[in-house]
């Protein structure tokens, strides 16, 4: 998977999203007011910080008693959306794209179309159609995002440089890679202006800029790019995090890629240790890994292990995305071509018709750009 968004521009723009809603809340809590910010701030702070099974029933608690205020306050949107982030870090897509629209219909009725909170929501409702390869749908919300956020934050905010990453993140897989060049370097510098060089923002440009150098097989540039990447997340998050994982296995298809293997697979090791603590060992972030280190030990000609990882990789995406996401349908056929090797044809067949009915229902540039694991948003490197 590239680097997604995952989603960093998820959790950076509910930070200011919180701060903004909180400032209004009135005195019509059962459980007050005080007690409810609490309990939604606990909830937000143990999903940033990966503690997915702390944070779910605190989020969840946190809509329901939103929603004793009435099921249009703009409270209901904040927990809503938080939870959404929550599911969406899980690959749980569908119940993140519902609770991100009911957020969404909220803001935009209580607060106007062209609020930063409008912006936010309609900029995750964009990562789930680009996570999904609709394109189509996912550029006009990025889009619109962009409009909104340059009109209300101005064009040099760093939300907008957040948007503008998304953006090109979009135009590189669509193969467009100038217009991508262009949006990630005015995204840095927006970052490094607001921020600094060392922030932990920086990240999700900094990675996206080196996968695209990195298609290019300009390895020289693309190196130091992946480990300011991993620097900076470690130095924002601590070494055990997903985002720090993400790092790892970005800047180990790197080297998968320029054929240092012993490195790579080092890397490999080390992300998914941190993915498995973090995550859980049937997380879709362990699944990209474990698909990863699959292809991995299959360019080295290690069939068995190969198999071996491919089937574990498979029992995990295809749990946490759906039988026939593209994902799905790239170990598919990865797996295909090392059962033919293994000499299971029969076998090898079946897959091989699977994964060739997988991808005839995505959209063929989804397909072109995962065809090269390594490079492709599918399987590979991981946008968050």
């Amino acid at each position: 998977m590239a680097d997604c968004t995952r989603k960093a521009p998820h959790w950076l723009r509910m930070a200011l999203v919180a701060g903004m809603v909180l400032c209004g809340i009135d005195g019509s809590w059962a459980v007050g007011p005080d007690a409810w910010q609490q309990l939604f701030a606990d909830g937000v702070k143990a999903r940033e910080a990966a503690h997915y099974a702390e944070a779910e029933p605190l989020l969840g608690q946190a809509l329901r008693e939103a929603e004793q205020a009435g099921a249009e306050d703009v409270r209901v949107a904040l927990a809503a959306n938080s939870l959404g982030l929550l599911y969406h870090d899980q690959g749980r897509l569908t119940e993140a794209e519902s609770l991100y629209r009911r957020a969404l219909g909220i803001w935009e009725a209580q607060l106007g179309p062209e609020h930063e909170d409008v912006a936010a929501a309609l900029s995750n409702l964009a990562e789930i159609a680009h996570a999904r390869g609709e394109w189509a749908t996912a550029e006009p919300l990025y889009e619109r995002v962009l409009a909104i956020e340059r009109n209300t934050l101005g064009a040099a905010h760093p939300d907008v440089a957040i948007s503008l990453n998304n953006l090109a993140e979009l135009y590189r897989q669509q193969g467009r890679e100038t217009a991508a060049e262009s949006s990630y370097q005015l995204a840095l510098t927006l970052m490094e202006q607001a921020h600094g060089p060392d922030h932990v923002e920086l990240g999700p440009v900094l990675n996206n800029l080196a996968a695209l150098y990195k298609s290019r097989r300009m390895y020289a540039w693309a190196e130091p790019l992946y480990e300011r990447a991993l620097n900076v997340r470690r130095l924002g998050l601590g070494r055990d995090h997903p985002s720090v994982a993400m790092g790892l296995n970005n800047a180990a298809c790197l080297y998968q890629d320029a054929g240092s293997y012993a490195v790579a697979q080092r890397l490999f090791d080390e992300a998914l240790a941190i993915a498995e603590r973090v995550s859980g060992p049937l997380a879709s972030l362990t699944g990209t890994i474990v698909g990863n280190m699959a292809f991995l030990a299959d360019e080295q000609g290690l069939w068995t292990q190969a198999q071996l990882l491919y089937q574990r990789a498979l029992v995990i995406q295809q749990a946490q995305l759906g039988v026939h996401h593209p994902t799905v349908g790239l170990l598919v056929e990865r797996y295909a071509h090392v059962l033919d090797t293994l000499g299971q044809p029969v076998e090898a067949g079946l897959f091989a018709a699977r994964a060739a009915s997988i991808r005839a229902r995505v959209q063929p540039g989804v397909v072109r750009q995962g065809a090269a694991m390594r490079q492709g948003p599918a399987v590979g490197e991981l946008t968050r």
